[in-house]
């Protein structure tokens, strides 16, 4: 019996602990300048930073930005929490997808406005934040539609 106490103790404990909602990096602080394909800035143009925690919600975020007059623009980091119960939910719900899973943290910024459109390339690819670095620096040249 009184072993038996102890394990729904542990286990009622283990549950409360998995319950405590932990901090993470949802999006890093970002700066964004917007060019031409000159490479002369462009101001006023909006540059949207959109971010989901694939592993801890079911919906992303986004925030519009609208560039000054050197073109830049800068997003302040995202924090989110999520409990461990809540991380071990949503990743089970994406391993689901099989060959369409994403985990984790992703984060992402593209400009629009006055006819031209952009994103922030990295390698000749879309720039994907994955959880790190806390800092992202990126110049989107915004080409004409």
């Amino acid at each position: 019996m009184k072993g038996k106490k102890h394990l729904v103790g542990a286990a009622v404990a283990l549950i409360a602990l998995s319950l405590i909602p932990i901090p993470y990096l949802a999006a890093p602080e970002w700066h964004v300048t917007v060019v031409d394909e000159f490479g002369a800035p462009i101001s006023g143009m909006t540059v949207r930073l959109s971010w989901k925690n694939y592993s801890t919600e079911s919906e992303g975020h986004e925030e519009d930005r609208v560039t000054d007059s050197d073109g830049s623009v800068a997003f302040p980091a995202r924090k989110g929490w999520a409990s461990s119960l809540q991380r071990l939910w949503f990743s089970s719900l994406m391993a689901t997808s099989l060959a369409h899973a994403s985990f984790g943290p992703h984060a992402t910024v593209f400009a629009f406005g006055q006819d031209r459109e952009g994103s922030a390339i990295n390698g000749g690819k879309i720039t994907d934040w994955t959880g790190k670095p806390v800092e992202m620096r990126s110049e989107i040249i915004a080409q004409p539609r």
